[in-house]
């Protein structure tokens, strides 16, 4: 009696026709999963970052383009600020006589305001040689009102007898609540040096600042013009005020003193804008923009019009003893400049990179891939079952362990194939080696 394994050819067969089918139907059904599988195997791999996706594309296609990406930029422009001084030496070559008498100054405004200028800052004693009548204060009273905002330099000094505050400076005392810290390092004058404008009916209308302090030198002889700017505050009688570059400044942007924050030798708050402050009220130039205006271009009419960039805001100053002093407007001009920056916040819109892409994987059609195809499904159901159950199990790892080393190589490659389809086929492969078992036959040989 001699007995040999035997299996059904019907049911191999049956079990060959369900892996078959399970590998055509599941062929294209299941891309969902290959696009998860290998998005995630990219990223374990670190082939593509976490935000961006994997394409696969099939012959003919092309990855889209990753979303466009919206960045903004911020900078500050500053604005130019013209400088015009009114020396010994230029007022001779524009003006028949000296000196200057307040005419002269209301023309000098009503040219300023002809050549565009809207904003105005004045830095000039206002004193005239013999006695100027009130029809020539109230013409450059007149004159300051032609600019959107003007501000005029108020002299001070500190004396033995101290002096009421000048009412035209207390309308802009910074509260002491908005004041942080030793404020004793700031400029500071207790009397004001006597102006004949300020005999003007019109001149407590104008709007006035503390401007050149006696005994001051970061008011009279400034050191560090490219460095610091002019100071901001001045101390008059205890009391906090703004000095003329900043309230110009502030009347250009719209604020208060309520809007005015100060913590002595750390910051200024004007609104939501911080500035870096030193101890004596000065804060860093950063990138003004000043110009210097000949007075014979302005008394001749012959400044840029407005058209061709000339400054919309200006400093008029005015030495005391006819000399240039060329570092002081700079410096008063550079720090309205630093003081008028806006921040231009631009939106822009940078194109989205090239999609990431794997082009699927087509084998070539040939009698030597279908062969080797049926040879595999024929081994599958006709001779996996013979093997020991172990060999079976290991096989089957393999096959599987295969089908991945597969797909990792023919990612690096950039090409995919449908792992989905793959590991289903194995699914129902190892399914039918779970009732593929061969049996004893019980047959004899006759002798």
């Amino acid at each position: 009696m001699a007995g040999k394994r035997y299996l059904s050819k019907w049911r191999s067969f049956f079990w060959l026709l369900v892996v078959v089918a399970v590998c055509f139907y599941t062929r294209d059904r299941f891309e969902q999963a290959d696009v998860y599988l290998y998005n995630t195997a990219a990223e374990l791999l670190g082939q593509k970052p976490e935000e961006r996706i994997l394409h696969l594309l099939h012959p003919g296609q092309t990855a889209p383009n990753e979303a466009d990406e919206q960045f903004e930029t911020r900078r500050t422009e500053y604005p130019l600020v013209g400088t015009i001084e009114v020396d010994t030496q230029s007022a001779t070559n524009c003006f028949a006589a000296l000196p200057l008498g307040p005419q002269d100054m209301a023309v000098l405004l009503q040219k300023l305001a002809e050549q565009g200028v809207k904003h105005l800052g004045v830095s000039a004693p206002l004193s005239w040689e013999g006695k100027s009548s009130a029809i020539a204060r109230q013409m450059v009273c007149l004159g300051l009102q032609h600019f959107d905002h003007a501000v005029v330099g108020l002299r001070g000094r500190t004396a033995a007898d101290a002096d009421f505050t000048p009412t035209v400076l207390r309308s802009f005392v910074i509260p002491s609540t908005q004041i942080e810290g030793d404020a004793t390092g700031l400029p500071a004058a207790n009397r004001a040096i006597e102006n004949e404008l300020m005999q003007a009916a019109e001149a407590q209308e104008l709007c006035w600042a503390p401007d050149w302090l006696d005994d001051e030198r970061l008011t009279t002889q400034p050191q560090t013009a490219n460095e610091r700017s002019y100071p901001l505050l001045m101390r008059w009688n205890g009391e906090v005020i703004p000095t003329l570059p900043l309230r110009l400044a502030l009347l250009i942007k719209g604020y208060s003193a309520a809007d005015i924050h100060v913590k002595p030798g750390k910051e200024i708050r004007l609104g939501k804008e911080v500035l870096p402050l030193d101890e004596h009220g000065r804060t860093r130039l950063q990138a003004p923009q000043t110009t210097a205006i000949r007075l014979a271009d302005v008394v001749d009419g012959q400044a840029a019009p407005p058209s061709a960039g000339s400054p919309t805001i200006a400093l008029l100053t005015q030495p005391i003893d006819g000399t240039p002093e060329s570092r002081r407007p700079a410096q008063i001009a550079a720090t309205i400049s630093q003081l008028c920056g806006t921040e231009i916040v631009e939106q822009h819109v940078r194109p989205g990179a090239p999609g990431l892409s794997l082009m699927r994987y087509v084998p070539r059609a040939g009698w030597l891939n279908v062969s080797l195809l049926a040879l595999t499904a024929l081994f599958a159901v006709r001779l996996l079952p013979f093997l020991p159950g172990i060999l079976r199990k290991l096989f089957m790892l393999a096959l599987l362990a295969g089908i991945f080393w597969f797909a990792y190589e023919m990612q690096l490659r950039g090409k995919w194939f449908h792992i989905s389809n793959a590991v289903l086929t194995w699914g129902a492969l190892a399914v039918a080696l779970c009732f593929l078992h061969p049996v004893n036959s019980r047959k004899s040989r006759r002798r």
